[in-house]
């Protein structure tokens, strides 16, 4: 067909159908672009030679999750009929959502193709997590977005609660209201009728009664998560270190797209292989190499630009403390009994008390988390990362360096969004960071 014949065929379509091809030719751009970018982290770290032979299994994860089709295994025809809920945050209980048949998803978008679709649909200056999920859900892409008829969202602040109203015209939103004040019996009570709320919605959605007994296997199958979570998290702490620190987020990021069971018993390879590298001396670095503590703003998967900066630079990062790192393992419900009231108030508690979401105030917690962490991990320096529109994690960062200063530990705080330009900027003031932090460090060894 010539292309004046073709144009006049496409002219005679109807409007409805010219959008819908000329959406789907977007989708198909969109999707190249993401999985360039994915691409270039998996190969990076693929890079590594002494990369650890448990790893393979996360990297497929991503890889599957954001290149290959039909996507991660639970999404495969005829492999699993469960229904796939979204949520926009770790506090969700998860538990609730398995207990009543479904499979959980961790949404939050880290793609700077993402977040430049989101740039047409919300304010400029708002948090590129949320630009980035408003265009990963607004094209149905990956297809465990598409899978999701439902999706959680948190009010843990104005813009995950705004983001809620925009996906609405997209999907079936469940919003959770969450307290701002954790500390009074107000706050508890209300979040636990949250929390009810949600079972309700869970059972009327997936057609399924959430039992006692479910919700106890269930409790008991996440409880396994934050068994070997709490395995990685100690293999970590070691000095030198016994993985780079953006291979472990890689491993804590790809929670969010796996099931629970799969990615537990993953996990248990990775930390047996982890733990015989020890045995066998096998560490990355020495004890002249800093150890970093990346705080503040999530990075999400593929956004892997502080992480990867700060290594390439000669430092390792031990640790890092967001909503997509270590936090989210840090406690196990707690149970006295086995009775569904007991069961729900120890979800209740638990998602909520160790929280220590900088939307919280007063937010102590957080001040005594991040120093407890800079003390097992023995902490050099301090990257705070602060993505731009995130106003309640750049509103403690004078807290943090407060208390850090007293403890002779440095802070950076380098804030960015999605965008790649600025790389090379953030690169030099990291690497001028990094050099002092080394000085530093040999002066004390000597």
């Amino acid at each position: 067909m010539d292309a004046t014949k073709y144009h006049k065929n496409y002219q005679q379509l109807s409007p409805d159908i010219k959008q819908e091809s000329t959406r789907q030719k977007r989708k198909e751009h969109f999707a190249r672009g993401v999985a360039r970018s994915v691409e270039t982290v998996l190969a990076g770290l693929e890079g590594n030679p002494d990369l650890p032979k448990g790893l393979n299994y996360f990297i497929n994860v991503m890889r599957d999750v954001f290149i290959n089709s039909p996507g991660p295994n639970f999404l495969e025809a005829g492999a699993d009929s469960r229904k796939i809920v979204g949520t926009y945050c770790m506090m969700i209980p998860e538990e609730l959502i398995y207990a009543a048949g479904a499979i959980p998803v961790r949404l939050s978008g880290g793609s700077y193709e993402a977040s430049c679709i989101g740039d047409e649909l919300v304010p400029r200056d708002t948090c590129p997590v949320v630009k980035a999920s408003i265009g990963f859900i607004s094209l149905n892409f990956p297809s465990v977005y598409e899978r999701c008829d439902v999706v959680i969202v948190p009010t843990t602040c104005d813009s995950k609660r705004k983001m809620g109203e925009e996906l609405s015209k997209f999907k079936d939103v469940w919003m959770i209201e969450v307290p701002h004040i954790k500390e009074t019996e107000g706050s508890r009570t209300r979040w636990l009728e949250q929390i009810y709320a949600l079972k309700e919605n869970l059972e009327k959605y997936t057609g399924r009664k959430i039992r006692r007994k479910n919700l106890d296997v269930s409790i008991k199958m996440i409880g396994q998560v934050w068994y070997q979570a709490r395995r990685f998290y100690e293999l970590r702490r070691l000095s030198p270190s016994v993985i780079f620190g953006q291979e472990a987020a890689l491993v804590l990021n790809a929670y969010s797209y796996d099931t629970a069971s799969s990615w537990t018993e993953a996990l248990a390879e990775l930390n047996n292989e982890l733990a015989e590298l020890c045995k066998k001396g096998c560490f990355i670095g020495n004890n002249d190499t800093p150890r970093i503590l990346l705080a503040g703003s999530p990075s999400v998967f593929p956004n892997w630009k502080i992480p990867s900066l700060i290594e390439e630079m000669g430092a390792m990062i031990a640790t890092e403390e967001s909503c997509l790192g270590d936090r989210y393992f840090y406690d196990p419900v707690g149970t006295t009994e086995q009775t569904m009231k007991d069961m729900m108030a120890g979800l209740g508690s638990r998602y909520l008390m160790p929280c220590i979401c900088p939307s919280f105030a007063p937010n102590e917690d957080r001040l005594y988390r991040l120093l407890q962490i800079a003390e097992d991990f023995e902490i050099d320096g301090i990257i705070y990362h602060v993505l731009k529109g995130c106003i309640i994690y750049d509103f403690e960062l004078i807290r943090v360096e407060k208390i850090m200063k007293e403890r002779g530990i440095a802070v950076l705080r380098i804030e960015t969004d999605y965008n790649p330009e600025d790389v090379e900027q953030i690169r030099t003031r990291v690497e001028a960071f990094i050099e002092v932090l080394k000085v530093k460090k040999k002066k004390r060894g000597e």
